[in-house]
């Protein structure tokens, strides 16, 4: 649970800001965390209705046919991505974890992409009326690409997550 009274824990402003990013660029990301014990970061986004499990099954296989091409394409080995789904009152939350080590921002795009374009209408995205510039969302892309490569040169001793609340971006330290 999170330890908002510990005053001694200091977020990690780098770590925060990546988070952050990945919310504001992406918009049909509802979350992300960062959990430094296996160094994966996971994003979640939020599908309307229940998913089934052959549903599943075939996005599996279309985000690692994609992911695998990607790979090869970029000369990336040896990444390690997971997936799974939970569906809460009407909602499904499909989760990808990705380990930081080879993530690039190149392909945080891909996946949001995948996702946009295998469930179409029934992902929910929360796009912010007040970032309609798309010089800000480039400057913000270049940002994340920047932090993305200084985030693994740095020490991330606390689990981080970040969600979406209302049109703001929250991002927590525990």
């Amino acid at each position: 649970m999170f330890d908002f009274l510990n005053k001694n824990k200091k977020p990690n402003l780098d770590a925060s800001r990546l988070l952050a990013a990945i919310l504001v660029v992406y918009p049909s990301v509802q979350a992300v965390s960062y959990d430094p014990k296996d160094g994966m970061l996971e994003l979640s986004f939020a599908l309307k209705g229940s998913l089934s499990q052959d549903e599943f099954d075939n996005f599996l296989k279309y985000i690692a046919e994609s992911v695998e091409v990607y790979h090869r394409l970029e000369n990336l080995g040896n990444a390690t991505i997971e997936l799974n789904v939970e569906g809460i009152y009407g909602t499904s939350f499909l989760n990808m974890r990705r380990d930081m080590e080879t993530l690039t921002c190149g392909e945080l795009s891909l996946l949001n992409e995948l996702a946009i374009n295998y469930f179409g209408e029934r992902l929910i995205e929360e796009f912010n009326d007040d970032i309609e510039d798309d010089d800000y969302v480039m400057a913000q892309e270049g940002y994340l690409e920047h932090m993305l490569s200084n985030i693994r040169q740095i020490r991330i001793d606390n689990r981080l997550v970040g969600i979406r609340e209302h049109e703001r971006v929250v991002v927590y330290n525990n």
